[in-house]
C-alpha cells in the first residue's frame, strides 16, 4: 500500500494526468456547484413564516446547510466522476508502470454502467442512513469514515479489478485482499474531504487503487484473460 501511495505520487505531475486532472477538476467543480444549486432549491422550500427573527434564522441555517450538505454528499461526486475518468486514468498509469500488461478486456456499456449505478445509489443510501448519526457526533464520525472506506474501497477495486478480469475473479480477489482494500478505501474517503484536493481526488485515488491492483497480480498479467474473453455474469 505504501509502495501504491508513493507510485502515485510519484506520477501526479506527468503532462498525461495533468490533463485528466483538469478534466477531473472541472467535472468534480461543476458536480459539486450542482449539488449545492439542488440542495439549496430543496431547502428553499421552506416557506417564510413572517417572523422577524425566525425567517433570518432559517435564511442562515439554509446558506450552512448548502455547503454541509454539500461537503457530506460530495464523496458521492467523486466517485461518480472517478467511474468517467477510469480509462484514462488507467491507460496513463500503466503506460508507465506496467507496460507489459494485455490490453483490458472488453467489459461493455451494460456492464459498466451497471456497476456504476449500483454503487452510487448503494452510497447515496448508506450515506443518508448515516446522517441521523451525526446527532451523536462521536458516533457519527466513526460510523461515517468506516462505511464510506468499506464502500469506496470496494468500488475503486472493483472498477479497477473488472477492467482486466471477469466479475467473479475480480470478487474473489477483493475477497483475498479485503482488509488493504478496506485501508486504501479510508485512505481514498480522507483525501475525497480535503479542500482543494478533494476536486483531484478521482484521478488521485483511481490512479491509487490502479497501483494496489497491480500489486495483487503479476506485473506482465499472467493468469489473466486475453482481451474479448467471454464475460461471466456479474
Amino acid at each position: 500500500m505504501i509502495r501504491a501511495l508513493f507510485r502515485t505520487l510519484a506520477q501526479a505531475f506527468d503532462p498525461a494526468l495533468l490533463r485528466v486532472m483538469a478534466r477531473s477538476f472541472l467535472l468534480t467543480l461543476i458536480s459539486f456547484v450542482a449539488l449545492g444549486i439542488a440542495v439549496s432549491w430543496g431547502l428553499d422550500r421552506l416557506h417564510p413564516t413572517g417572523n422577524a427573527w425566525i425567517d433570518p434564522l432559517i435564511t442562515v441555517a439554509g446558506g450552512l446547510g448548502v455547503v454541509a450538505l454539500a461537503w457530506y454528499f460530495f464523496l458521492v461526486v467523486v466517485a461518480a466522476v472517478a467511474g468517467l475518468l477510469l480509462e484514462p486514468v488507467a491507460r496513463t498509469v500503466e503506460r508507465r508502470w506496467y507496460p507489459s500488461l494485455p490490453p483490458p478486456r472488453d467489459a461493455g456499456v451494460v456492464e459498466e454502467t451497471a456497476i456504476a449505478l449500483r454503487f452510487l445509489v448503494l452510497l447515496v443510501l448508506v450515506n443518508v442512513a448515516v446522517l441521523p448519526l451525526w446527532l451523536l457526533p462521536p458516533v457519527g464520525a466513526v460510523a461515517y469514515p468506516l462505511a464510506n472506506g468499506f464502500l469506496l474501497g470496494r468500488q475503486y477495486f472493483d472498477q479497477v479489478a473488472m477492467r482486466r478480469l471477469p466479475p467473479d475473479q475480480a470478487r474473489l480477489l477483493r475477497l483475498r485482499y479485503r482488509g488493504r482494500i478496506f485501508f486504501a478505501g479510508l485512505i481514498i474517503a480522507f483525501i475525497s474531504l480535503l479542500p482543494v484536493v478533494n476536486l483531484f481526488a478521482p484521478v488521485l485515488a483511481t490512479a491509487f487503487m490502479l497501483h494496489l491492483f497491480g500489486g495483487f497480480v503479476p506485473a506482465d498479467g499472467a493468469g489473466m484473460p486475453p482481451p474479448g474473453a467471454a464475460r461471466a455474469n456479474p
